[in-house]
């Protein structure tokens, strides 16, 4: 008899407006479930003194409950404390609560981004980490204590780490690598629909930086889509960016579309998971640079955004990070290292764009497909 898995995040509450964060933990719930696992997601919540945290709490169930898997999430809320703190006083909410309290003994914690702390990991029978954040999260794990060695086993969704193309030390950790997955059946192809952008969602600003050997790698979106800003003037595809600019940003607003960019508000058009799921598949398909950390540190990532884009049937242009190296050519996912390179990636996408959806989900279907992914995922779980 299969352990269950508990999927842990802590990226999903604390953000009510990021639908496309929503959609992380929950690919993998939906995706163990389909197997016939018996899977749950933990979420947990530090209300940081942020007065606005129990709402966001509420919201997070109230969305949990809309999308119909309420019955298998736990949120657990620390309303006094930070993550470094000690646990502390703790309310355990969701309708699995109980549920995932009592089978946690049991139980393999498959940790998305190291969420589960280490004061709380102890409470589970094995512990898996999943890096989603290849490149920075070794070169800050050097630095900081973020789990690695804390955990049986390591996993990251880097396809290139360790390659020589790569910098990024590794320093001596057995990771083993497997692909973002997407549930498809929550993502089911749609028609094409002529005349709509291609678009992204995606933050600007992180104000995060990692280093190595007096390098900086630079994790924020801003430098990538500068790079290519004369892109929209370039292809006749139009292209919009739903972009978190604050309203006080008018000079990136007035750059953007002096330049061609749509711009929408993601907290509109993907504020929530249904939102999110509308706004990918109502696309024409996806543009999207990386973090120059990513392009840098060529760790070989794929977005988990990108994936929802691909099993929908939207043809997806995105900056080069090394994971070309490691996946079959597809017209669907094109990958580019200039402003001109993605300007005649997206017209050969225009020259036969039906080739290029059938080519998206079939990518989707033979390499993300949770059913694809999360075996392999079990095996090196040793679950």
């Amino acid at each position: 008899m299969r352990a269950p898995v508990v999927v842990g995040s802590a990226f999903v509450a604390k953000y009510p407006t990021g639908g496309g964060n929503f959609w992380v933990p929950l690919q993998y719930l939906l995706g163990l479930r389909a197997l016939g696992i018996d899977a749950y997601w933990l979420e947990l919540m530090w209300g940081d003194g942020d007065p606005r945290a129990r709402e966001f709490a509420e919201t997070f169930l109230r969305h949990v409950d809309a999308i119909g898997v309420a019955d298998r999430v736990a949120l657990v809320f620390f309303p006094d404390g930070g993550r470094d703190d000690p646990p502390g006083r703790a309310e355990r909410l969701g309708a699995a609560a109980e549920a995932v309290h009592a089978r946690s003994r049991d139980a393999v914690l498959l940790n998305l981004a190291n969420s589960v702390t280490a004061p709380l990991r102890p409470a589970f029978g094995r512990s898996v980490l999943l890096d989603l954040d290849p490149g920075p999260f070794q070169l800050w794990a050097r630095e900081f204590d973020l789990g690695v060695g804390g955990h049986d086993v390591h996993v990251t969704i880097g396809q290139n780490l360790g390659a020589p193309d790569s910098p990024v030390p590794l320093g001596g950790v057995p990771w083993r690598r497997i692909w973002p997955a997407v549930h498809l059946a929550a993502w089911p192809v749609q028609p094409d629909v002529p005349a709509t952008p291609y678009t992204t969602v995606t933050q600007w600003w992180t104000n995060q930086y990692a280093f190595l050997d007096g390098e900086t790698y630079d994790c924020n979106k801003r430098p990538g889509f500068v790079a290519v800003i004369d892109l929209p003037r370039r292809v006749r595809a139009p292209l919009e960016l739903a972009a978190n600019l604050h309203a006080v940003e008018t000079e990136d607003r007035a750059l953007l579309t002096r330049h061609g960019w749509r711009l929408a508000d993601p907290a509109v058009v993907a504020g929530t998971p249904d939102a999110f799921r509308r706004y990918v598949q109502r696309s024409r398909g996806e543009l999207s640079c990386a973090k120059p950390a990513y392009v840098k540190a060529r760790p070989g990532w794929v977005s988990d955004r990108t994936i929802c884009y691909l099993a929908s049937g939207r043809p997806c242009v995105v900056e080069a990070t090394g994971a070309e190296n490691h996946l079959p050519a597809s017209a669907g996912l094109r990958f580019f290292r200039s402003v001109e390179e993605a300007a005649d990636t997206l017209d050969a996408i225009e020259a036969d764009y039906p080739a290029a959806a059938r080519a998206a989900r079939r990518l989707a279907e033979d390499v993300f497909a949770t059913s694809v992914v999360l075996p392999a995922l079990l095996d090196a779980a040793g679950a």
